[in-house]
């Protein structure tokens, strides 16, 4: 049985004059030989009602201007390169407001593949870790992942880019999420900032993470540890420039899975953190890779990702999203259609918001279109960045059809 969940609007969400809301634009629909066949009448999110407090946190966002809405995107490869997760944020935050580029890791230290826009370096030698191999002991944290090291003196350095006319990459607030020896202190310099900034775990005052506000704005960093012998630990760092908008942080995680993210103790105790207002759970392709599916053995686990959420963010919504299809071997894996319909059976019995990618590209052999226009790479289970972009803006586009029916109605 999945977890049944009353959703109970504030009489304020039902006074509240939402008349005169400005509507999201929506992105226009692409046309063309290159164009993949969609359902674009079909690109809603059902269950939507669930999401009216997370859509009455933006309408109060953009009517007044002074308040941040957090989002947490939970996902697999698909994710953590960025480009689909990156088309929403940038397209929100276009319309409410840009409050930071929030979660970012060094990925490129953990020899891992990067957003585009996300550059680190270190010359320390680092162990490392991502919650995909949970038999590996060293505990990955709020990204999904964890570098580490015992060296006596290290250093990492982690910049954005940042376009001529783009102030999306600066940031003035920055919150770590690093070890909690009591023994470990570190020295941060930023940008054109004049002056070192000295975080001390003995002066924690959430136990998870040590904030910093800078004296000025700036898009790259140096971390170093004053010399101890004492294990040294990364996870994470929230960029924000302290400003109202959109913080949207995204968590996606090479070869996971819901039970990956389960296992993953230290990743709930800090994502709690980030204070999330949504949370998006793209997740399931790596769960087709296997020979056979389990429905029940499935349905528990998204029950009990879900009561981390809840247990950490009780006035969170959340948004479960299903896996595009793909190939396994020469043929569509049949796998993910059998996991892809149980999402769809649990969120429709549970009255969980859900947007179904795979329904709305046509489902099981849809990824042959996408792969004879040159959206999907060689391996033919992930998609190219523009094919990741489109997905991206029909994801967009859901959201912003589901928001502007709650403010028009």
């Amino acid at each position: 049985m999945g977890i049944k969940y009353k959703w109970v609007y504030p009489l304020v969400a039902i006074l509240f004059n939402v008349g005169y809301a400005q509507p999201i634009p929506l992105v226009q629909n692409p046309a063309g030989i290159s164009t993949p066949h969609i359902n674009y009448l079909a690109n809603r999110i059902s269950n939507a009602p669930a999401l009216n407090d997370f859509f009455f946190k933006l309408n109060d966002l953009k009517k007044y201007g002074n308040r941040l809405v957090r989002i947490v995107h939970i996902g697999d490869s698909h994710i953590q390169a960025d480009f689909l997760s990156g088309y929403v944020r940038n397209s929100l935050q276009a319309f409410f407001g840009n409050a930071g580029r929030g979660l970012v890791f060094p990925y490129q230290v953990a020899r891992s593949n990067a957003p585009s826009d996300i550059h680190s370096r270190s010359a320390t030698g680092w162990k490392f870790n991502r919650l995909a191999h949970p038999e590996i002991p060293i505990a990955p944290g709020v990204s999904g992942y964890v570098i580490e090291t015992n060296q006596l003196s290290i250093n990492l350095e982690m910049s954005l880019s940042n376009s001529a006319n783009d102030s999306a990459g600066y940031f003035k607030r920055l919150k770590f999420f690093i070890d909690s020896n009591k023994f470990s202190s570190w020295i941060l310099t930023a940008g054109n900032n004049n002056k070192s900034y000295f975080i001390n775990n003995n002066d924690s005052a959430t136990g998870t993470y040590h904030e910093v506000a800078l004296d000025n704005y700036a898009d790259n960093f140096s971390l170093a540890a004053i010399p101890t012998s004492t294990l040294k630990s990364f996870y994470g760092v929230s960029l924000e420039n302290d400003r109202p908008g959109i913080l949207y942080h995204a968590t996606g995680v090479n070869g996971a899975r819901y039970d990956h993210f389960n296992k993953a103790n230290l990743y709930w105790q800090q994502l709690g953190d980030l204070l999330a207002d949504l949370y998006i759970i793209s997740l399931g392709t790596n769960e087709a890779q296997g020979t056979s599916f389990s429905e029940d053995q499935f349905r528990n686990e998204i029950d009990l990702m879900l009561s981390h959420i809840k247990s950490i963010s009780p006035g969170a919504a959340i948004l479960i999203t299903t896996a595009p299809d793909s190939f396994k071997g020469r043929k569509p894996n049949s796998i993910l259609q059998q996991i892809n319909i149980a999402l769809v059976k649990y969120c429709t019995a549970n009255q969980i918001p859900l947007w179904d990618l795979y329904g709305v590209t046509n489902g099981y052999g849809s990824s042959y279109n996408w792969s004879s226009r040159g959206l999907m790479s060689k391996d033919r289970i992930h998609f190219t960045a523009d094919g990741y972009r489109l997905q991206g803006q029909l994801l967009f586009n859901a959201l912003a059809r589901a928001y502007n029916d709650f403010i028009q109605h």
